[in-house]
Formats: structure tokens, sequence, C-alpha cells
């Protein structure tokens, strides 16, 4: 592993400039294979604000605790994330880009009183048969220790045989759910779940906020963070876990509209649930996982 450019930044930053810049980004149009930076954005000293923390436990349905979720930390980096992807020599238009994976190991839960370094660094690319997909990974370390927490964040930007906008262009199809999973639970996320989920979390992507601006994107509705239906999940499966979870992996498949129900099918078999999130109303897969 190379040692790579390291941006140390003395407090997260807004988000809001950032998506403006992510907009300004839809004109890369990288040719061939792209050729991604060696970079590192970096916040030393990290303190979380427990109203923040409190609002989105809440929304999620997670309780409240001394240890943060496991997902929180991923929350936290989303400044991070935005100004990582909007620098100027990044080769992807930040909007073109979709989360198809997500992998988080903790060693032990960071603590809410907890001092820590957040970082996220850009990883391993490669041309998959949609496109071009790279990882991108976190990882928060308390002060005077090797990291604690990381997280793998795997992305896409589609070819251009591979349109990305309308669900109803998508020739994916649909999951086979696995037989196991025979337990069931309701899940359902109201209309303004996207901008009560952008205000914790500070991720303003329009696709999540309203009708009119995912339309802009070919959806014909506004659709749910990824990490929100992720830590929602979370937050109705962990208690059968009987401790904190120490990985939980997510693969994304098609987006929750909102509003939206959903049925979380699950089963629990020697300290690890596997689950699939599915459409209330069809067969349609939204996300699977493993908890352990």
């Amino acid at each position: 592993m190379t040692n790579p450019q390291v941006f140390d930044l003395p407090a997260l930053p807004p988000t809001l400039p950032s998506f403006v810049k992510a907009g300004l980004s839809a004109s890369r149009r990288p040719k061939g294979t792209p050729v991604l930076p060696d970079w590192q954005v970096r916040v030393r000293a990290l303190r979380v604000d427990r109203a923040r923390l409190n609002a989105y436990s809440a929304l999620c349905g997670l309780p409240e605790s001394p240890e943060l979720p496991i997902l929180y930390p991923q929350v936290l980096a989303t400044p991070l994330f935005l100004n990582l992807m909007t620098r100027p020599g990044f080769p992807l238009p930040l909007l073109g880009l979709v989360h198809v994976r997500n992998d988080v190991a903790q060693q032990r839960p960071l603590r809410v009183d907890e001092t820590f370094d957040l970082s996220i660094r850009i990883g391993e690319g490669r041309e998959v048969k949609a496109g071009f997909e790279f990882d991108l990974i976190m990882e928060a370390t308390p002060v005077e220790s090797e990291p604690v927490w990381r997280a793998t964040m795997t992305v896409i930007h589609r070819g251009p045989k591979q349109p990305s906008k309308g669900l109803s262009r998508s020739k994916a199809p649909s999951s086979v759910v696995d037989a196991r999973l025979s337990e069931y639970l309701a899940l359902s996320a109201p209309e303004d779940t996207g901008r009560r989920y952008a205000a914790v979390s500070q991720d303003y992507n329009p696709i999540h906020l309203y009708s009119l601006t995912a339309k802009l994107f070919g959806f014909p509705r506004a659709i749910g963070h990824g990490l929100w239906s992720a830590a929602r999940c979370l937050a109705l499966l962990q208690d059968r876990l009987g401790a904190a979870p120490k990985a939980y992996s997510v693969q994304f498949k098609q987006p929750l509209l909102l509003p939206g129900r959903a049925a979380l099918r699950y089963a629990v078999e020697g300290g690890v649930i596997d689950f699939s999130l599915l459409s209330a109303s069809s067969d349609k897969v939204h996300l699977s996982g493993t908890l352990r």
C-alpha cells in the first residue's frame, strides 16, 4: 500500500458548497479507464455532537447509548467524502456515482464521549461489467491508538451502455430471496424521510429530497438514502445479536421510493443475522446483508 497524499482539515466542512461543486462536476467525462488519485482527507480530534447523534438515532429507531451505532462514523464522514470527490483532479462526476456495497467492521464500539481522528481515502478501482467500480475506505482512530472502526464504501460509475437514471430503464432482474429468511418485520418510510435524514447526515443529494428534484435525475419520486435503510434494518435486528455488532455488510439492489413500505426478512444462526429488505408490494429487493 502506498502512502496517499493527505489533506488535513481543521474541522468537518459544510456540505452544501460541496453539492454545488458536485453539480459542476457533471461535465467530467472520463475516457477509458479512470485513473484515481491517491488521496486521503482527514480531520483530527473529532468530538461527537450529541444532539445530532440523538436526532439520527431517533430517526433510524436506534436506542440512545453511550456507544456510537456501527454506521454512525460513516455518517460523520459524509463531509469528508464530498470534499474528497469534488477536489480538482478527481476524474469522475460525483452525482453520477451509485453506492452498491457497504462493509463495516469494528474492534469495539466507539464511545459517544471519545475523541478520535476520522479519515477517508480512495482505495482500489476496477472495471466491472456495468462500468468502473472503486472503494472508499474510512477509518476512525481514537487518540493515541490504532484504528478501531473501518468501513469500505463501494461505488460505481456506470458505463455508457448502462443508464443509471430512471427505474424503468433498469434491466437488472429481481434478486432471489434466500428461503432461510423466514422471520418477518415491517418497515415504513414516510415521504419526508429523505429530508429528515439529510438534516442529520448532511447528505443533500437531490434524489433524496423531493419528487421534483428526484425527477430531474430520472426517478418517479424521491428515494430513501441507502444508509438510512441500512440503519433502519440495524435498529430492527441488532437486539437479536445479544451484543454490540462487530461487522455489518450490505449490498444495495433497488431504491426504496418515498413514501414506501418494505418487509424485512431475516434469519438468525450462530450469532449471525442474514437479511433482505423487500418491497411490500412486489418481489423487488432493496438491499440484502449480514450482521454479526
